[in-house]
């Protein structure tokens, strides 16, 4: 089927641009720069119901993007806070997708420590801070995107535990999903 095809053609891209710059922060801002980003982002806008594009497609942002400021200024400008919720709150269900995408926004929105940035807070200053990221998330409808992946994921400790201070940390006003699994597991005796 064409439309099965095409979309794994897509899926298949972002794994592999995301494999490409996987842990090297000078082909992550080349792949960025030459429209792999753009690429990605638009995958999972046009497939943003299809599990496997949805999900792989954020992996590859998060690798692109992970503590990586000029990747994040132009994630932001590219409208892929939009992007990232929309996808999570088309495909709640998967994982994989909720994984990611908190992930992605909680590295968006996390904190840089005073003197210790390494530059960041400066090359992160202007339309990107983080009081304009986080608008931009709430904009996004983030607090209800957040929410529903920590009710349906609630055994996934890093979904609970980002999704939470995400939630804090931008006022959210309602009841916080609680962590629903053990945190240590029981061994034999």
């Amino acid at each position: 089927d064409e439309e099965h095809s095409a979309a794994e053609l897509q899926r298949r891209a972002c794994l592999f641009l995301g494999a490409v710059a996987d842990g090297d922060a000078a082909l992550a801002s080349l792949v960025v720069r030459e429209g792999g980003l753009a690429a990605v982002l638009e995958a999972v806008e046009w497939y943003r119901f299809h599990e496997d594009v949805g999900n792989w497609a954020l992996w590859a942002v998060f690798v692109l993007c992970f503590d990586h400021a000029e990747n994040q200024v132009e994630l932001i400008r590219a409208g892929g806070i939009a992007k990232i919720c929309r996808v999570m709150g088309d495909i709640p269900q998967s994982l994989g997708v909720q994984r990611h995408g908190i992930a992605i926004l909680f590295d968006l929105m996390r904190e840089v420590p005073k003197g210790g940035c390494g530059g960041v807070c400066e090359r992160r200053r202007g339309f990107n801070d983080p009081v304009t990221i986080r608008l931009a998330a709430l904009n996004a409808n983030m607090h209800e995107v957040v929410r529903l992946a920590m009710v349906t994921h609630s055994k996934s400790v890093e979904i609970m535990m980002m999704g939470r201070q995400m939630l804090v940390a931008t006022g959210f006003e309602g009841e916080i999903p609680h962590y629903d699994g053990a945190l240590v597991k029981k061994g034999r005796t």
